[in-house]
């Protein structure tokens, strides 16, 4: 075995390095005939490999190429520490081995560094495709309800005057369902929200609230035994019983 043999504690530390192309022909030999046989190694290796590929192909970074040819330079300039030359050769072998030993540890860490963050971005990654998908559904599920409200036999419209500002209830008894739609609707004040209720007789049951601007909103409630629709302002969060006056009302 020659002075550069590595003990297992140390290929342990070697799996950045590893990963980065960092270590030398006989070192990576060495390395690899340690990593056939330890699991800990294998799974190191196999996730540092899994970000370099992910970063390639999705951010179109990999590990600088400065960092091989600096870790190179960096082992082949490690000096024995200072200290007389004379002596037993054993002694000599001890202390560079102690020194390359520590810079080696140095160094891998440096590498897992670079790595590691890219574990992160990977999983970043993930999760914005995830929620990519999530958005995406979200809008083919909206597209897929309206399409059925505005397809249903018995669809109706009815334009309502909100403060100057014209608003459209799109609703259908045999869907339950209704949509209001309104553009630049004024501002309701600060603190302060638009309300819909459903009108079942005289019994008035909120439903949903929301504040000015452009408009497109579902009722929660159910459409089918109300007979008209009303339209409120209301403290922010939205209230159990109307405040009058009315802002609009709608029959359906």
């Amino acid at each position: 075995m020659n002075q550069h043999s590595q003990n297992a504690g140390d290929l342990h530390e070697l799996a950045p390095l590893y990963a980065v192309d960092a270590l030398e022909p006989a070192e990576r030999e060495e390395f690899e005939q340690h990593l056939a046989d330890c699991p800990r190694c294998q799974a190191e290796v196999a996730e540092y490999a899994e970000v370099t590929a992910g970063l390639a192909a999705e951010t179109a970074q990999t590990p600088p190429p400065a960092l091989r040819s600096s870790v190179l330079s960096s082992i082949h300039g490690t000096q024995p520490l200072p200290g007389p030359r004379t002596g037993p050769a054993a002694v000599v072998v001890s202390l560079e081995e102690r020194r390359r030993r520590r810079g080696r540890r140095l160094l891998a860490a440096a590498a897992a560094a670079v790595l590691l963050p890219g574990i992160g971005l990977a999983g970043w990654n993930l999760g914005v495709q995830s929620e990519q998908r999530e958005q995406e559904q979200q809008a083919a599920q909206e597209q897929d309800r309206e399409t059925r409200l505005l397809a249903a036999p018995d669809v109706a419209t009815q334009r309502v005057d909100v403060n100057g500002q014209p608003a459209t209830l799109v609703v259908s008894r045999e869907e339950d369902a209704a949509l209001f739609v309104a553009d630049t609707l004024p501002d309701p004040g600060e603190g302060r929200e638009y309300q819909l209720w459903l009108l079942e007789g005289e019994t008035p049951i909120p439903d949903t609230h929301f504040s000015g601007g452009d408009v497109s909103v579902w009722l929660s409630g159910d459409v089918a035994k109300a007979g008209a629709v009303a339209l409120t302002v209301e403290p922010a969060g939205g209230s159990a019983t109307p405040t009058f006056p009315l802002v609009a009302v709608a029959e359906i």
